[in-house]
C-alpha cells in the first residue's frame, strides 16, 4: 500500500492488521528506503513502540485517526548499551504508526497529513 505526502510517494508499506503482526512488527527484519509497515489501532492512545530484535533506525510517524501527524521520531535498535532501551510514544495520542526508513522522516512534520487507503 503507498503512503503519500503532498502528492508524492513516501513508502510502499506493508499493514499489520492483526495483533501478532503489530507485535513483530520489523524484528528480524531490515526495509529500504522506499519500505516500511504501517500499524493500525482501534482507538486512539498513546501507542508505544519498542526496538527489540531491530536491525536499523526507523522514522515513526504518529498519526491520528484524520492521518494527521501528531509526532514524528528516529527509534534506535536495542543493543547491549543500556542507552538504547527506550520505548518511544508521541506527545499526543494516535490511531496509527508508520514505521519507514529514517530519512524518509525529514521533511515530515507534525501538522502535515498523509494519505493511503485500503480495504
Amino acid at each position: 500500500m503507498e503512503i503519500f505526502s503532498n502528492g508524492k510517494i513516501i513508502a510502499d508499506v506493508e499493514v499489520a492488521d492483526s495483533m501478532w503482526k503489530r507485535v513483530k512488527g520489523l524484528m528480524f527484519r531490515r526495509i529500504g528506503e522506499k519500505n516500511g509497515l504501517l500499524l493500525p489501532f482501534n482507538e486512539d492512545k498513546r501507542w508505544e513502540i519498542w526496538m527489540p530484535f531491530v536491525p536499523q533506525k526507523l522514522g515513526l510517524i504518529f498519526l491520528d485517526s484524520k492521518k494527521r501527524v501528531v509526532d514524528v521520531k528516529v527509534a534506535v535498535p536495542i543493543t547491549l548499551d543500556p542507552r538504547t532501551w527506550r520505548i518511544y510514544k508521541p506527545d499526543e495520542r494516535c490511531r496509527y504508526v508508520l514505521e519507514i526508513h529514517p530519512e524518509k522522516v525529514k521533511n515530515i512534520k507534525p501538522g502535515d497529513t498523509l494519505e493511503w487507503s485500503y480495504d
